[in-house]
């Protein structure tokens, strides 16, 4: 008895573990937007991967590296950003978000305005789950 309350209770502990998991992505999905927007480069320091990959909707990639000193650097801001939705997969210490989101912009001197649908995976790791790869698309009008 004592054997079948332990599979049970193991069984149950799943779900909510899957669910804690999932919860901490969403937190470091929306990190990484703060961060974006508010020019949060130790923000972005933590949630970003040392390999990230992150191919823009312009098909130009950038690497943590690059991604943040062209922030920094005003070529590229960030005004606004409003996810209006997300799919978030978690497998292990990987997970899959697929996302749509609204963005307000300055590239180069140059404001615009794109809603972008987007791939994201974050590897959980010794500092947290951290964004690895980045890639989006410009959504039909």
């Amino acid at each position: 008895m004592r054997f079948l309350t332990l599979i049970l209770a193991a069984a149950m502990a799943l779900p909510l573990a899957a669910a804690s998991a999932e919860e901490d992505v969403k937190a470091a999905e929306h990190a990484w937007l703060a961060g974006i927007t508010t020019n949060n480069f130790p923000q972005l320091e933590k949630v970003l991967a040392d390999d990230l990959y992150y191919l823009h909707s312009t098909g130009v990639a950038d690497t943590k590296k690059s991604y943040i000193e062209s922030m920094s650097s005003g070529r590229q801001k960030y005004a606004k950003g409003h996810i209006n939705n997300l799919k978030i997969r978690v497998y292990g210490n990987t997970a899959v978000i697929n996302g749509d989101a609204n963005f307000e912009f300055v590239t180069a001197g140059k404001p615009g305005k794109a809603r972008l649908l987007y791939t994201h995976v974050f590897v959980k790791n010794a500092k947290g789950w951290q964004l690895v790869t980045h890639q989006s698309l410009k959504a039909p009008e």
